[in-house]
This record gives structure tokens, C-alpha cells and sequence, in this order.
């Protein structure tokens, strides 16, 4: 125990500095990753000390036996004891609890793909370790209806999505083996919306399969929901932090007004799918120098993009004159479908046609029928991540 701690620690905690080298020091994300970074070193460092020290104590003094002289003529049937690893790692994590964030997990998930590059897989171990008591403290905090939007965002089928989001709604339950807290209908519809808000209101989605799950939970949650009408469509006008109920964004406007034009479903479904996937790949990428987002923040959906305003990459010659000019950069899935919902609402109120507001309908569900797809699809891609480190460590 005495030469594996200190070499181990070595190996942790240097690990930030290689992680937030490449940062710009005027980026101002910079000071939350370091705090995050140092808090992640400090849990790393009191776990390993607290370890190290357990394992030095029990080697010099192995705790009282009366029966000494017989272990000692029979080794093997007086087993060393261990030292309870996980009730030490979960004790430094529960200790710095109030301190843990978003920012934390980002910074959990960068050391991991540091150790996983390294080949370093005691730290890896580590750091899986970690991430489970985190989890685990953390959910053990939440309130009810975030419980349950944790609970539905990690089942694969809509069934039991259903059975869970119905169970809490009666009051909790058990279903399939899992303990389901009591929850409304509306409270977890608005939990849902709100985090996926957060999400799509920072200049970068900070982690899209995420984004993905909770829009299955919030369009689930609102398929069920008191408001929904006959068609199945949420049938209240949803307020959104990112725009006012009485606009819809340009963004999502011009790609709406694009959607409901074509009148194949396959065709649309390919467009929705094809635009999200490109927002997703735009936004994950980074620029060459400083590693700067490839992202307009000032044009989200707000900034007039007429063709012919001039400026460059504004080429009249290059535009469709039959449709709005929009940068697939400013869309959000999650805006795309509350837009679509606001629109459906306000032409129902306005008793337009009827042929419109079915379309808007179907718009609707192809939209979440492409979420589905997109977070199977990222959740498929994880699980084989998944394996390939279990692999790896083994």
C-alpha cells in the first residue's frame, strides 16, 4: 500500500493541467472549468490519501484477534481484511456535494477521455467510480418530479415511458423493478421543458444525447398531459426563456415554412433529421484557433438574415428566392417543436385552415419520431463506447 498510493496519486492530479491547457486564459469559461478541474484533483486526492492510509494501518496493525497464534499456524483461514474503498469514495463525495455542477461533470467526462487516450486505466477505474457516487448523491437530492424526468429519460421504450410517467402520476409505484416517486403529469412536463430551455439557451448545447432524452421526456410527458388536445398535440401556447409567445424565431419559422410545403412524410422527416444532425455536428465542432465554438450567438434565431442585406456570405446569386434564408447553426430542436406548437395553437384560435393546422400536426409528431431515432441512435453509439472501456479495463 505504501508504494501504490503515492504513484497513483501522481497520475491523478496533474490531469487537469494537461485537460485545461489548450484554454485561452480571456475565455471566460475558463475559472469554472479550473474550479471544477481543482475540485475533481481534491476528490481524487483526499480518496487515494484516505485509501492509502486505511491500507497502511491495516498492514501495521491488522486489528485484534485473540486467536492470533491459531490464525498464525492456519493463515489461510483468517483472510486479510479490506479496506471499504467505495464507503471512502462515497464519504469525499457526499462531503463536497454542495459544491458539484454541471461544470463538474464536464470536467469528469474530459479526465476520462484523458485517461482513456493515456491508456491510464487505474484511473479510468477511478473515475467511473466517481462518477456513480456522484450520481447516486446527487439523485438522492433531487426532488420528486426531477426523479422521475431521470428515470424516463434513461428507458428506450415508449411504453414504458408511458407506464412510468402514469405511475407517478397516480401517486408512485413500482413498475418494471423500479421505485417511481409520485409526480404529476404537468410538474414533470415542466421540469422537462425547463432543462432542455437551459440547455438550448447557452451558446453551445453542452452535451446533445442529453438534450435528446429530455425532449422524449417533455414531449412524452406532454402527449399525456390535461392540455393535450384530440389530435394528440399539446394545445396551450408553451412559454419558452428563449422567446416571447407572440414571435417565433427566424430560424425555426423559415425552416417550418419549409417543412410544411413538402408534402411527402418521408421527405420531411429526412429534412428535419438531416438539419438536426448538421446543428449537431456545427455545433460540437470547434474552430482551429482556440478552440472557439462555430456558432453566431448574436444571429440565435433573432437577427434579420435577408439575402439581400449584403455582407459577406450573403450573396443574393446564392439564395432561394422562394424561401427564407435561415444558418441551420441558430436552430434547436427544442425550439423547432415548441415553434411548431405555438404556430399550430395560434392558427386553431384564428380558425385557419384546417388543412394547415394538420399539417402543423404531422409536423409535429415526424419531429419527434426524428428525436427518437437521433437518441437511440446516440444512445446505441454510447453503449458501444461503453463496452470498448469495460473491454479495455478488463
Amino acid at each position: 500500500a505504501a508504494s501504490r498510493g503515492p504513484r497513483w496519486l501522481s497520475r491523478c492530479v496533474p490531469a487537469r493541467r494537461r485537460v485545461a491547457a489548450g484554454a485561452a486564459e480571456e475565455d471566460p469559461l475558463v475559472e469554472n472549468v479550473e474550479r471544477a478541474a481543482g475540485l475533481l484533483d481534491l476528490i481524487i486526492k483526499e480518496t487515494v490519501e484516505q485509501v492509502f492510509v486505511e491500507e497502511a494501518v491495516e498492514e501495521v496493525i491488522p486489528g485484534d484477534d485473540d486467536d492470533d497464534a491459531d490464525a498464525a499456524a492456519s493463515p489461510s483461514s483468517a483472510p486479510a481484511a479490506e479496506v471499504d474503498k467505495e464507503a471512502i469514495l462515497r464519504s469525499v463525495v457526499r462531503k463536497h456535494l454542495g459544491e458539484l455542477d454541471g461544470s463538474f461533470m464536464a470536467a469528469l467526462s474530459a479526465y476520462v477521455q484523458v485517461a482513456e487516450s493515456s491508456g491510464d486505466f487505474a484511473l479510468l477505474s477511478m473515475l467511473a467510480a466517481i462518477r456513480e457516487e456522484v450520481l447516486a448523491a446527487v439523485t438522492g437530492e433531487m426532488q420528486p418530479d426531477i426523479q422521475v424526468v431521470q428515470l424516463v429519460s434513461r428507458l428506450k421504450s415508449r411504453e414504458q415511458r408511458v407506464e412510468v410517467l402514469r405511475a407517478a402520476h397516480a401517486g408512485g409505484g413500482t413498475v418494471a423493478g423500479m421505485d417511481v416517486p409520485a409526480a404529476s403529469i404537468e410538474a414533470v412536463e415542466t421540469v422537462a421543458a425547463r432543462l432542455v430551455d437551459e440547455m438550448e439557451s447557452q451558446e453551445r448545447v453542452p452535451n446533445w444525447q442529453l438534450l435528446w432524452q429530455l425532449l422524449l421526456v417533455r414531449e412524452t410527458a406532454r402527449q399525456l398531459h390535461p392540455k393535450c388536445d384530440d389530435d394528440g398535440v399539446f394545445g396551450t401556447t408553451v412559454v419558452s426563456r428563449s422567446f416571447s409567445p407572440s414571435e417565433i424565431p427566424k430560424a425555426e419559422a423559415a425552416m417550418i415554412k419549409e417543412l410544411c410545403v413538402v408534402n411527402e412524410s418521408s421527405t420531411r422527416r429526412a429534412n428535419v433529421a438531416a438539419t438536426l444532425d448538421e446543428c449537431r455536428a456545427l455545433d460540437e465542432a470547434r474552430d482551429a484557433d482556440g478552440g472557439k465554438i462555430k456558432l453566431k450567438p448574436s444571429s440565435r434565431g433573432f437577427t434579420r438574415r435577408a439575402s439581400n442585406d449584403g455582407g459577406d456570405g450573403d450573396d443574393p446569386s446564392t439564395a432561394s428566392s422562394s424561401m427564407d434564408v435561415f444558418d441551420v447553426r441558430d436552430v434547436r430542436p427544442g425550439r423547432l417543436v415548441d415553434c411548431v406548437i405555438n404556430m399550430r395553437v395560434a392558427l386553431v384560435r384564428d380558425d385557419a385552415d384546417a388543412r394547415v393546422v394538420n399539417r402543423l400536426a404531422d409536423v409535429y409528431f415526424e419531429c419527434c419520431d426524428v428525436i427518437l431515432k437521433l437518441a437511440d441512435k446516440g444512445a446505441r453509439s454510447m453503449q458501444a463506447d461503453e463496452k470498448a472501456r469495460q473491454e479495455l479495463g478488463e
